[in-house]
């Protein structure tokens, strides 16, 4: 791994006076309105997004590689200007108040990297000063965060040393050092095994119960359903659909789903949908069909339902 240089480490590090920021109580931590970007050369990337998130929610932005999440998050975190539209950070415009707004965020870019020399205590104590923690205060939020982590025994291992599930913690951790409002974490689970991604939600389930916003980024099926209060779903940088995943079900009539297999179950099944599980099993086997399963639609049936088609989602199969 190399050693980068401090103008490779992208995470925000604006100067606080305290080590905890605070927004004005009442505004929501993020309102988005007829957002669009749209890139010198004409490449559009977002397209009219609206939405409004509440506090104590952890927010998912899903959609396949290429479909603008990043987009939308360099605005958010006001990297860079909408070319239309407006964003409030906790009542704060992105474009006007840009100092305030990034003094109240916690953000993960998707590409970051860590320095290879350092331990993860290091990692910590640094970033906290960088964020204004006084320096006597800056080694004991450290400490706090180590715990917080569950990275005690990998407190003064070096960065080189960790796995990317390792290394993805400490960078959430920096995220959280000044106890920001709001986190925004760009596909903070990209590469990892499975129990290190599950590691990685009961973290930010932490942050959630805390009464912290959490947005992230995500072209996972499996992460959107799981570890999110309410999903937007986006495509062509246009934002399709926003609800919680079973207002989703509701609106598009898919309660229950009933696969059965014509030509056995060895191969491939059919898949039907509605609000009425005994409806359906009548309907199948009226067809004549004896095998078949009953079960809730996921978000992937969802996704299929609205656009036609999967390409673009690494978690699935080839």
């Amino acid at each position: 791994m190399r050693s980068p240089t401090r103008s490779d480490t992208e995470f925000s590090v604006h100067p606080q006076r305290d080590s905890e920021v605070t927004m004005p109580a009442g505004d929501s931590p993020l309102v988005i309105s007829h957002l669009s970007k749209r890139y010198k050369g004409g490449v559009q990337a977002n397209s009219d997004i609206s939405l409004t998130a509440n506090h104590g929610e952890i927010l998912g932005i899903l959609g396949p590689n290429g479909a603008g999440k990043t987009t939308l998050v360099r605005q958010i975190t006001a990297e860079i200007s909408p070319s239309s539209g407006e964003i409030y950070v906790g009542g704060l415009n992105i474009v006007t108040d840009t100092m305030a707004v990034k003094n109240i965020l916690g953000i993960m870019p998707q590409d970051s990297t860590l320095f290879a020399y350092l331990t993860v205590h290091q990692h910590l104590r640094i970033f906290a000063k960088l964020r204004g923690i006084p320096p006597g205060k800056a080694a004991s939020r450290a400490d706090e965060l180590v715990e917080e982590l569950s990275l005690t025994e990998y407190r003064d291992v070096e960065i080189s040393k960790l796995s990317g599930g390792l290394i993805r913690r400490v960078m959430v951790g920096i995220a959280a050092l000044s106890n920001p409002p709001v986190l925004v974490l760009d596909e903070p689970t990209t590469g990892l095994d499975p129990q290190s991604r599950r590691n990685l939600w009961a973290l930010l389930r932490r942050y959630q119960q805390r009464g912290s916003f959490v947005l992230l980024t995500t072209h996972s099926m499996e992460e959107a359903e799981a570890l999110c209060t309410r999903v937007g779903i986006i495509k062509g940088g246009r934002l399709l659909a926003f609800d919680t995943v079973d207002n989703l079900r509701a609106q598009h009539g898919f309660q229950f789903k009933v696969t059965y297999y014509p030509y056995g179950p060895e191969n491939l099944g059919t898949t039907i949908y509605g609000a009425d599980d005994q409806a359906l099993i009548s309907q199948v086997s009226e067809l004549g069909h004896q095998q078949f399963t009953v079960g809730r639609p996921t978000l992937e049936d969802i996704y299929l339902a609205m656009t036609g088609g999967l390409e673009g989602f690494d978690d699935q199969p080839a």
